[in-house]
């Protein structure tokens, strides 16, 4: 898009990883997440291409990024060292992060307790909590919504009314374009994925229609699924979903071993470039499913 005011990075769902050994730390949900660790996720996500995955989002040029979340697999502190670790070589790259929380980065009561992805996030998080209003470099506004609970056993997002009118009350301060990122998606279904109901977001209709009923041109950014899906809301037209692929997730069945995206702002609507890599780096525009 020539004529962006604004262009932003799009980073899903890194997923850095440790297996517990020690039984203490295994008397809750995380039983279940360390398993799925040490029999799939550490085959799924090669931690040592974190880095040169970052060199490549530099190389971009682009000056700002949004972080959906899930930084974390089972939110052990080992995890967080090494996500925090990634986003501050990020800002040590010249890049200016925003970030959510994705369900992962809460995984257990225990680290919600704890306050552990606080503790290791908070230069990047807004003071205010969440939702939170920022404005991009060029003057786009950024709103960045709750969408994560712990859960004793399922996946399941949240947002309640009580945060869907307060993301209404911030759209209602923006101008005409904005956009909004959060971890859930709120479509349970796309061209690029299909969500079963223990992943979903609950009351994912109330921010879907928050976001279509505010009147703006809108870009919801999310991730969760790991799976790359651009459409414009069939019910509000002025609405746009991007989900974009786990960062640096190994994809066996199509070769394909990460991926980011790239979003322009401008003249009121959006462009969207996907980076895949696959061997080397390839980019392609993406147009929105209708």
């Amino acid at each position: 898009m020539s004529d962006a005011q604004d262009s932003f990075v799009h980073i899903a769902d890194l997923h850095f990883w440790r297996v517990a050994v020690n039984p203490l730390r295994l008397m809750n949900k995380r039983f279940l997440g360390n398993l799925n660790v040490a029999l799939r996720r550490r085959r799924e996500f090669a931690m040592a291409n974190a880095e040169p995955f970052a060199d490549a989002v530099a190389a971009t040029g682009l000056k700002t990024v949004i972080m959906t979340g899930d930084l974390a697999s089972t939110a052990l502190e080992e995890e967080f060292v090494a996500a925090s670790r990634f986003v501050r070589g990020l800002r040590e790259r010249g890049l200016e992060v925003h970030l959510v929380p994705g369900n992962h980065d809460v995984y257990t009561f225990e680290s919600t307790r704890a306050k552990r992805f606080e503790k290791h996030f908070g230069d990047w998080l807004p003071t205010e909590g969440y939702p939170a209003l920022r404005e991009l470099p060029g003057g786009t506004p950024l709103v960045l919504a709750p969408t994560v609970v712990p859960r004793y056993l399922s996946a399941r997002g949240r947002i309640t009314d009580d945060q869907a009118a307060a993301v209404s009350e911030l759209l209602a301060r923006c101008g005409d374009t904005v956009v909004v990122a959060g971890h859930y998606p709120f479509l349970h279904k796309t061209h690029g994925y299909a969500s079963n109901r223990s992943r979903r977001l609950e009351n994912a209709g109330a921010l879907r229609r928050v976001l279509g009923e505010s009147g703006k041109s809108i870009l919801y950014v999310a991730g969760h699924v790991h799976r790359f899906s651009y459409v414009v809301d069939a019910r509000y037209p002025g609405l746009r979903q991007l989900t974009t692929g786990a960062f640096f997730r190994t994809d066996h069945d199509h070769g394909t071993d990460g991926e980011f995206a790239e979003v322009g702002v401008g003249g009121g609507g959006f462009a969207v470039k996907r980076h895949l890599h696959k061997a080397a780096w390839t980019t392609t525009t993406a147009a929105p499913a209708e």
